[in-house]
């Protein structure tokens, strides 16, 4: 479990022995996080709709995407992207200020121009243009898509009895961790091959294996995780700080360590300002079966095979390497009577959310863990959009805008 340290929220963790629960958790402020940098993808992307856009407004260079809804046509909806952020406006025909214009005089449907210019007066003189090019669409969604809207990207780090920090962990092999860390490894999603992975890669290398031969992969519901897992990124033994993996996994906001040690952790005991949440995995070793399997072997290392399952463990699997595990097995065996006791880190600055840490924190090894671990993962990751460490990157979308703006003023635009 975690210790009390300063600078840190701790969910199921321990002071000075003694259990210290302390989730605070407030179901009514369990909102959905949504962010206006979402609704690109959701509303426009790939759908019928306009854009507009100026280098040159009131409010500095300008994007706006509109389109009709419903069937009648008289409602519309806007997205406004500035520097400053992204808008949504919604309008409705009768709402609209009245011009006068022939197409009024005639009671014509307004024109999107008219749309915008109502709504916001202050881009009347403002020398809009259209963007014809459809290509505009990929650009705009790499720049609005927000980092944690369907996918995410965690590392996964193996603690031994006597290891205290990442320094000790990145330090561990996939040949000499115990069959409880290579057992939840299975549990928590598939072993892919990255070579030319076509789904989510958390920017693993899929092209050449420099970041090994393969990773963790799993989707919860609609959300895709990829796993950096330390123990199956290649391991240099010349190099004692393990730049490799820890160029990588410094990266991620969210890491699960499953910890072989007996004694508390603290919350810093990874050296990365990244890094905001950490989930605590401590397997209670009474639990645990015999079976046996391999899984999450680099290519870098030796490697050592498991010994084969005994007959009475032995269903359908002959081999000793599973190459694509199985996951949520309602199977009774005795590995899957294993529990898991979880305590979570969160930085002060990590707004609360859901789901919270039941009392006592403990778990078996079944689809409602999975469920638990999944639902906070995403929970989390969403939560760490208010964070400092992501809002500072706004200015980085704000630049990101400002170069599509840029890029296509000077092609596909048509001049209203």
């Amino acid at each position: 479990m975690f210790s009390h340290c300063e600078g840190y929220r701790i969910e199921g963790g321990v002071t000075d022995g003694e259990t210290n629960w302390n989730n605070n958790f407030n179901q009514n402020n369990n909102n959905d996080n949504k962010v206006m940098a979402s609704i690109y993808k959701q509303q426009f992307y790939g759908k019928p709709h306009k854009t507009f856009m100026s280098l040159s407004s009131p409010n500095g260079p300008i994007l706006v995407c509109i389109k009709k809804v419903g069937n009648s046509s008289d409602d519309f909806y806007l997205l406004v992207c500035t520097e400053k952020g992204f808008e949504e406006v919604r309008a409705n025909k009768d709402s609209l200020q009245k011009s006068k214009t022939t197409r009024s005089f005639l009671k014509m449907r307004p024109t999107s121009l008219n749309v915008i210019t109502s709504v916001r007066p202050e881009l009347t003189k403002v020398p809009l243009c259209k963007v014809t090019d459809k290509s505009i669409q990929e650009e705009l969604v790499k720049v609005c898509e927000p980092e944690f809207n369907k996918v995410i990207k965690a590392a996964v780090l193996y603690c031994k009895e006597s290891q205290r920090d990442d320094n000790d962990m990145l330090k561990n092999i996939s040949s000499n961790v115990s069959q409880e860390y290579n057992d939840f490894l299975n549990f928590l999603g598939e072993k892919v091959e990255l070579k030319d992975f076509s789904k989510f890669n958390g920017g693993l290398d899929i092209k050449n294996n420099s970041h090994g031969t393969h990773s963790i992969y799993s989707q919860f519901n609609d959300v895709e995780v990829m796993y950096h897992v330390a123990t199956m990124l290649p391991f240099f033994p010349s190099d004692p700080k393990q730049s490799e993996r820890r160029k990588l996994i410094s990266l991620d906001r969210v890491v699960i360590i499953f910890n072989d040690g007996s004694k508390p952790m603290s919350p810093n005991c990874i050296k990365s300002k990244s890094t905001q949440i950490i989930i605590l995995i401590q397997p209670i070793k009474n639990f645990v079966g015999n079976s046996k399997t391999t899984i999450g072997i680099s290519n870098d290392e030796n490697r050592v095979v498991g010994e084969q399952p005994s007959p009475s463990l032995t269903t359908t699997t002959t081999t000793t390497t599973t190459t694509s595990p199985t996951i949520n097995s309602n199977s009774p065996t005795p590995s899957n009577r294993i529990k898991y006791r979880v305590s979570i880190s969160n930085r002060d600055e990590v707004p609360h959310y859901g789901p919270p840490l039941p009392d006592p924190p403990i778990f078996e090894k079944d689809d409602s863990f999975r469920n638990f671990l999944y639902q906070k993962m995403v929970g989390g990751a969403a939560s760490l959009r208010n964070t400092p460490v992501f809002t500072s990157k706004n200015s980085d979308k704000a630049s990101a805008l400002i170069n599509v703006i840029s890029k296509y003023s000077t092609k596909g635009m048509e001049q209203i």
